[in-house]
């Protein structure tokens, strides 16, 4: 974690500065405070990321979310004394294809709320919208892989978890939703980090919507896998497809692609472990 050294006297004035990552909690040892630091910002040091006791939760803005079973109420009561949330909610999973969350509001009001990641700001209801902190690293690594000018598909693009990184690096995004309410919380996003510019927003089934042939396509969705085929139809040579699913398809992906005539190289990466041997990943296919 990339921090700054201040006085520990001195924290309170730092709260509300621009560089502060205010996803993170300062250290705190002796006479110095440990400030964690935005990316892109000036830092004087790295301390590794501190193990969480207890149970573990997402800080989605005000609101706190617990996954997995159901949390005790020592669990709920010990974030609301250390972090004064607008409310807490348990997020059991989500459903369909819409990917609407299947939660209970266990303390407090929720509703729209502002959340901040990576230098993007992100608006939505988690009771209505699905949303991943898990996946902020992965966000990082797309983006970093775009060259400026690109033309992307986000074949399920939600209120822009990976849109708005892909078009903040430059390329040019084709957005994809079938959800109306993620639609709309979609334009909003893109409005509020002033990228209108570089994103197309289409409002329906994907499988119906694309208009390649892309430089690259992201398919940030686990059961990915069964919409490659379309994906197929409008990729070139060089063409990146980037296909989410639970643990590794990379044989049925590999199929796939021979049954269609193509050749690739591919990639496998772990994004996160999201329950007991499940684990979330990725598989980078680079079209011959």
């Amino acid at each position: 974690m990339n921090v700054r050294e201040i006085p520990s006297r001195d924290i309170k004035k730092y709260t509300s500065a621009s560089w502060v990552d205010t996803t993170r909690k300062p250290y705190v040892y002796g006479e110095t405070a440990y400030i964690p630091v935005k990316d892109g910002y000036p830092y004087s040091g790295i301390i590794p990321e501190r193990k969480r006791k207890g149970r573990g939760f997402q800080k989605i803005g005000p609101i706190i979310a617990f996954h997995g079973s159901e949390p005790l109420d020592s669990d709920i009561n010990e974030v609301i004394r250390l972090h004064n949330p607008q409310a807490v909610i348990w997020y059991r999973g989500h459903n369909g294809d819409m990917r609407i969350p299947d939660t209970t509001t266990l303390y407090g009001v929720t509703g729209d709320i502002l959340h901040k990641e990576s230098g993007i700001k992100y608006h939505l209801d988690p009771t209505r919208i699905m949303f991943s902190q898990g996946n902020r690293e992965e966000k990082k690594r797309i983006a970093n892989l775009v060259q400026p000018g690109e033309q992307v598909c986000d074949m399920f693009a939600g209120i822009g978890y990976f849109t708005l990184p892909l078009a903040k690096a430059g390329a040019h995004v084709h957005a994809i939703e079938i959800n109306p309410d993620s639609i709309t919380y979609l334009k909003k996003n893109i409005l509020e980090n002033k990228l209108t510019s570089r994103i197309t927003v289409t409002q329906g089934d994907c499988r119906d919507n694309l208009a390649g042939p892309y430089d690259r396509i992201h398919m940030g969705f686990y059961e990915a896998v069964r919409f490659l085929s379309i994906a197929l139809d409008h990729v070139q040579s060089g063409t990146m497809l980037h296909v989410h699913s639970i643990g590794n398809t990379t044989d049925k992906i590999e199929r796939i692609l021979m049954e269609s005539g193509y050749e690739a190289t591919y990639q496998h990466l772990a994004i996160k472990k999201i329950g007991p041997g499940k684990v979330h990943t990725v598989t980078d296919v680079r079209i011959s």
